[in-house]
């Protein structure tokens, strides 16, 4: 856990060593300035946390220094101060009276690295540190001893080590999926879904990866839902590199039957709230561009087949997929200057709200609608390999990945001005015969392929014409 005491305001040097021990496999739960020792001690007694280290930029340290010495002593926990104004004269001072370690302004990275790693084993050894929550090693991520490693890489650095995610409809299916993968990949993801219960579910099965999982439940039509996530990111970690808006719900029904209750909630949950998160985080990686910090940042919205061809029966949830992707398509626009990119996703997955897909045959492995196949692609957009990837949709799914070809204009035919209805009998065939056919609705009877054959999304069809009454969120 890390923060500055007082009034002292200068957290570069708490943000650093933040990132530095994201990147080497530690969970950081950051608290930024304004803390005081009892604030400090607090958290870190509710968050179970090893070491509490404080970022020394002024001399307001000194009279708060033995309080928190006092306090961290109390806990069992280890005590680091680190900064630009403690001399050698302040360290001894500090070891002296029960500091764990003190790093003045030329201390090495390995050299902190180095007794960090020791005070942690340390402190977790400690019969007064008392027991230790299990699946947790002395590095804050998952112990291998107590979960299965699903590849033997926990605790080696992976593509997206040091990258905190948001992941949004994180309890089940395609976000669980990406939740799983981004943190075998080494992220640290924000895991957040309506269901607390199956949210904390799918956290806890996370195990034996280089990346961890912090959870938590938010209802994502909430408006204060985005605010809540990136404030959990930022206290969590001390930053936020990526965003993954990917909760869903399927209210099924023809425009003649679907009530305003529903359109309403598709709406908000798919588009509204993936609006809300970008307003919300384009707006932190803005502020972090303009104070002169570098920004590295992506996010990833969910649109779908349905919203890039049209469900037949679903008229609202194909309009609000194909506002998401556009909504990507403007964002990538609007939020590259600041160091941001964005695109979408349309996958094609065994889901919720896919229920109409045949039984699994196995797992992923045997199964090409498994979303575990299109996880990758995700982290891959999130990652340093997509740098100069933006307002892209890509369709990934059953065995394919695509990028969809949007709206492209059309050949242009003089307009009369104030047309007559005459003129328009005349010139309208023309200007229609020359335009290409639209591609057929997706139904739910399963082909090789999408529309044209081109799609790994699945057809939908009925025999009475009428849709399934799906009604699952995410």
């Amino acid at each position: 856990m890390i923060g500055t005491l007082g009034l002292d305001q200068h957290e570069v040097g708490a943000m650093a060593i933040s990132q530095l021990l994201v990147r080497h496999g530690y969970e950081v739960i950051y608290l930024g300035r304004f803390n005081t020792p009892r604030r400090l001690a607090a958290v870190a007694e509710q968050e179970d946390a090893d070491i509490v280290g404080v970022s020394v930029h002024s001399w307001e340290f000194a009279a708060y220094a033995g309080e928190l010495l006092a306090r961290c002593r109390d806990l069992g926990v280890g005590l680091v101060f680190g900064g630009s104004v403690l001399t050698g004269r302040d360290r001894g001072d500090l070891l002296a009276r029960g500091a764990d370690a003190v790093f003045g302004p030329y201390a090495s990275e390995s050299a902190m690295l180095e007794q960090i790693g020791a005070i942690v084993e340390r402190v977790r050894v400690s019969p007064a540190a008392g027991a230790r929550p299990a699946g947790r090693s002395a590095t804050g991520v998952p112990n291998t001893e107590d979960m299965s490693a699903d590849d033997g890489t926990a605790g080696a650095p992976g593509p997206l080590s040091g990258r905190v995610v948001i992941v949004t409809g994180a309890a089940r299916g395609l976000g669980r999926a990406y939740a799983a993968e981004l943190c075998r990949q080494g992220a640290a993801v924000v895991a957040s879904d309506v269901d607390e219960a199956a949210l904390e579910e799918a956290a806890a099965a996370v195990g034996g990866v280089p990346g961890s999982v912090h959870a938590v439940a938010c209802d994502i039509t909430d408006p204060g839902a985005p605010a809540t996530l990136l404030g959990a990111a930022l206290r969590r970690y001390g930053q936020l590199h990526c965003l993954v808006s990917n909760a869903g719900v399927l209210r099924s029904g023809p425009i003649l039957r679907l009530d305003d209750d529903d359109l309403r909630l598709l709406l908000d949950v798919h588009v509204t709230a993936a609006f809300r998160l970008l307003r919300v985080i384009g707006g932190y990686w803005r502020a972090e561009a303009k104070a002169g910090r570098a920004v590295d940042a992506a996010a990833v919205l969910t649109t779908s087949a349905a919203g890039l061809y049209g469900f037949r029966a679903e008229a609202a949830y194909s309009a609000a997929k194909a506002a998401v992707a556009m909504l990507a398509r403007v964002a990538a626009d609007e939020l590259r200057r600041y160091g941001a990119t964005v695109n979408a996703v349309a996958p094609a997955a065994r889901t919720r709200l896919t229920e109409w897909l045949p039984d699994s045959p196995g797992g992923p492995d045997a199964d090409p609608w498994a979303a575990e196949h299109v996880a990758p692609v995700v982290a891959w957009l999130a990652g340093p390999g997509a740098r100069d990837v933006t307002g892209q949709v890509i369709e990934a799914g059953n065995g394919q990945v695509s990028v969809p070809s949007g709206w492209q204009p059309g050949t242009p035919y003089p307009l009369p001005p104030l047309m007559s209805p005459a003129q328009a009998r005349s010139l309208m065939p023309r200007v229609l015969a020359g335009a290409a056919s639209p591609p057929g609705l997706l139904t739910a009877k399963l082909g090789a392929g999408g529309p044209g054959g081109s799609s790994p999304g699945p057809r939908r069809e009925r025999r009475d014409g009428l849709p399934r009454p799906e009604r699952h969120r995410a």
